[in-house]
């Protein structure tokens, strides 16, 4: 690898310091420029343009945080200057459907919701890196679910995207997963949960990506209830879980914030690797459910 040749390690604090790689974002957004270029010279769909857009805006806010750290207010404020492609461009149809529910269009509203749902999902899924192969693995899985959606819905172009941000991600999770050799950083996590949100909005699968993102959902909520600000998550006081040995803990003092992590190894110490499978599992079921209430709407 070269980020190591040009020092650019961190250590891995489960694995007794050890040096791994990082931050892999790089590669991660160079695998969906590549892609989304293709895509688009060949057909010239501004969705794909305004998709290029917004990962590239991403990236930079993520890369930049890798490099030198933001502060949290600054990090969501990137993440919503990153959805302006998306409006600006036009990518984007003001219409929402619920399962057995057609909302119409959503002139004003809409607009809204798209500056709202890139920064809530990019920074969703950002703190979900917490294990080796979390973060990789649930974006892989939630864009193959969009995929899946999309085919469903016979929206094949929206199936060609999602099956892209698919390989991406599952390309990296082969070098992310335990033991991980590469960390993403905030520019990889950044970028696939924006790539995720994009995906779904440009080609409708707005609430299918939402009912599989709620464990993510979820997991920023309880951090930023407990915390009561944008606090940048290096920068807390208290640590959610604690490292005895090779194994997670959680950590009993009430000022820790809530997390994925801290809730799975409540019941008592547990190893990396299987507070990762936790995680995968949960996110397991929200995709069964996303495709579920994506049938809902189709059918």
């Amino acid at each position: 690898m070269i980020l190591p040749k040009i020092g650019r390690t961190v250590p891995d604090v489960m694995k007794g310091n050890r040096p791994v790689a990082h931050p892999g974002g790089p590669a991660i957004f160079a695998g969906m420029v590549v892609g989304l270029a293709v895509i688009w010279m060949a057909t010239y769909d501004v969705r794909v343009l305004a998709m290029l857009a917004v990962i590239s805006i991403t990236f930079a806010v993520g890369i930049v945080d890798d490099l030198k750290v933001l502060p949290g207010p600054v990090k969501v404020l990137g993440t919503i200057v990153a959805a302006l492609p998306i409006l600006l461009m036009g990518a984007y149809q003001p219409t929402l459907s619920l399962p057995l529910v057609y909302l119409g269009r959503l002139t004003i509203i809409y607009p809204i919701l798209v500056l709202a749902g890139i920064p809530v999902a990019a920074n969703a899924v950002n703190m979900i890196d917490i294990v080796n192969g979390a973060v990789s693995g649930v974006a892989a899985m939630v864009a193959a679910t969009v995929a899946v959606f999309e085919i469903i819905n016979g929206n094949y172009a929206g199936a060609e995207v999602a099956a892209l941000i698919t390989a991406a991600a599952l390309g990296f999770w082969l070098l992310h997963r335990y033991p991980s050799r590469i960390l993403p950083g905030d520019s990889g996590s950044l970028v696939l949960g924006a790539a995720i949100a994009a995906l779904a909005i440009s080609y409708k699968a707005e609430v299918v990506a939402t009912v599989a993102l709620l464990p993510e959902a979820l997991n920023g909520f309880f951090i930023l209830s407990s915390v009561r600000s944008l606090a940048e998550h290096r920068k807390m006081r208290t640590r959610p879980t604690v490292i005895v040995g090779d194994s997670i803990v959680a950590n009993e003092d009430p000022a820790a914030p809530i997390t994925l992590a801290r809730l799975l190894s409540s019941r008592g110490p547990l190893k990396e690797r299987d507070v990762g499978r936790g995680i995968l599992a949960l996110q397991a079921f929200s995709c069964a459910l996303a495709l579920l209430t994506g049938l809902m709407i189709v059918l």
